[in-house]
């Protein structure tokens, strides 16, 4: 299992906000030289710690949307119900995420839309697929006030593979 050091922290931390930064950037950021600099880059993907990269959506690109959480609750907990939705939400290019959780619900979704019209176009379509739906909550996202998925360096040194 691999460990993570200071070092790896620096890097991870680095590159949630600086997805871009050049391999030499890097070493200079880390004072390292280039070679030990990707070797440690190499190690965090190889051992599936850093699973992909990729550009952020601007606050004003975003403004051409509107952000639905959507609380879903089954009909049925029995064998196959949650296989069954899960695989079908897939399919659904609105919802950036879904969350199965514990408690009174069970998932949540995070579903992206042009307007209320096209949320009930996309509520139209779940409720057909017939996915044993009970019913569901729609909350409307008027304001980001914080909004992330960056982890902070504490989080991380928290983790049971930091050193």
């Amino acid at each position: 299992m691999y460990k993570l050091d200071e070092r790896d922290i620096q890097i991870l931390s680095i590159l949630q906000s600086e997805g871009r930064i050049t391999k030499t950037a890097l070493a200079d950021k880390l004072n390292l030289s280039l070679t030990p600099s990707w070797d440690r880059l190499q190690r965090l993907e190889e051992a599936g710690i850093i699973e992909s990269y990729g550009a952020k959506l601007s606050s004003s690109f975003l403004s051409n949307f509107h952000l639905v959480i959507t609380e879903v609750e089954l009909e049925s907990h029995k064998q196959g119900q949650f296989a069954r939705f899960e695989e079908a939400i897939m399919g659904f290019d609105e919802v950036l995420s879904c969350w199965s959780v514990g408690g009174g619900l069970d998932y949540i979704l995070k579903v992206l839309v042009r307007d209320v019209v096209d949320y009930q176009d996309f509520l139209k379509r779940v409720l057909k697929e017939d996915i044993g739906l009970r019913r569901y909550f729609s909350y409307a996202v008027l304001d980001r006030i914080k909004d992330t998925d960056m982890v902070p360096d504490s989080l991380i040194r928290q983790s049971s593979l930091s050193k």
